[in-house]
């Protein structure tokens, strides 16, 4: 990163952006570039994240996904652009970005990591999934290899 005065190493920091987003823009592998915001959640764990998201069992994503596991993301939050009246515009934000392995999960695992996607948007709620909508969702986990955060006032 360029700006060392802005990057965010604390991992308690990166989980609190990530925890305020509300969707992240995932870079999928393949011919050429292929990015759509996803609805996600996410664990750390020994200071490792996997990023959960979901969506149909076919289409673009998958296809890109069992051809390449290779993906990007980025999330932010609190983005406000300011000098409007001035004329020296500038903006706030917090941002994460990180890279790795996108994989499709199945069994306990895709109700695990759905569970977790959903408690994203709905803390501490319980969720439980029909055998219907397991069949009809697709789970992926995106195991993250590298990550950095950077935070502008």
């Amino acid at each position: 990163m360029r700006r060392k005065d802005r990057e965010i190493t604390d991992i308690r920091r990166i989980e609190e952006v990530l925890q305020r987003a509300q969707a992240a823009s995932v870079a999928f592998g393949g011919v050429g570039p292929y990015v759509i915001p996803l609805n996600y959640g996410f664990e750390c764990v020994n200071g490792r994240f996997t990023l959960y998201f979901h969506g149909a069992q076919e289409g673009e994503k998958i296809n890109r996904v069992k051809a390449d596991p290779r993906a990007a993301f980025t999330a932010y939050a609190d983005n406000r652009v300011y000098g409007m009246e001035s004329g020296d515009y500038t903006s706030s934000f917090d941002s994460v970005c990180g890279s790795g392995v996108i994989r499709i999960l199945e069994g306990e695992e895709k109700v695990r990591g759905l569970r977790i996607l959903m408690q994203h948007y709905g803390p501490g709620k319980e969720f439980s999934f029909s055998e219907a909508q397991l069949a009809a969702t697709c789970v992926m986990a995106l195991e993250v290899e590298s990550i950095s955060g950077k935070h502008h006032d």
